[in-house]
């Protein structure tokens, strides 16, 4: 696993949680615009490189390894679980998701795993996204279904030939 799992700062955000990510990620950028749709204003979503001295107890090691959700309690979430935690607790979908996460360790371990994954391959999962869904996260395109249209006809003539 890539990232350290860490449970409590003890310099908790006043009055709405924080997501910090990575702000030199393109990758990155385009998921936070994306779950910045599904929370509203209820989440301060800011590049670790801006805030991560406001949470000394955290290293900068920590906010390097994954991205960080760090709530009004103190809690802290990592990796999956940060986004997880941010839809359950201040979106209005994907609330089922931080309870699958928590209850069933083969989702947690697969979830974990695949974002380590992701991380550590990013720039070229970029652009398998900007692919498939287009530039502008606020607006997807569903070019994935133009590309699985064209896999399916070259298929048909492959087998045809």
């Amino acid at each position: 696993m890539i990232f350290e799992k860490i449970h409590h700062t003890d310099y908790p955000p006043e009055t709405r949680p924080v997501m910090a990510w990575d702000g030199t990620c393109g990758f990155c950028h385009y998921w936070v615009i994306k779950w910045k749709l599904l929370t509203g204003d209820r989440v301060i979503y800011e590049p670790y490189q801006k805030i991560h001295k406001e949470f000394p107890d955290i290293g900068l090691r920590y906010f390097n390894q994954a991205i960080r959700f760090i709530d009004t309690d103190g809690r802290v979430y990592g990796g999956p679980a940060a986004v997880f935690h941010a839809l359950h607790r201040y979106g209005d979908k994907w609330k089922w998701v931080m309870p699958l996460y928590r209850s069933v360790w083969i989702f947690r371990k697969l979830s974990d795993r695949f974002y380590s994954f992701v991380s550590a391959n990013r720039n070229w999962i970029y652009r398998i996204t900007i692919s498939l869904f287009g530039k502008n996260p606020t607006r997807p395109k569903k070019y994935w279904a133009i590309y699985l249209v064209g896999i399916l006809v070259a298929g048909g003539f492959i087998l045809v030939a």
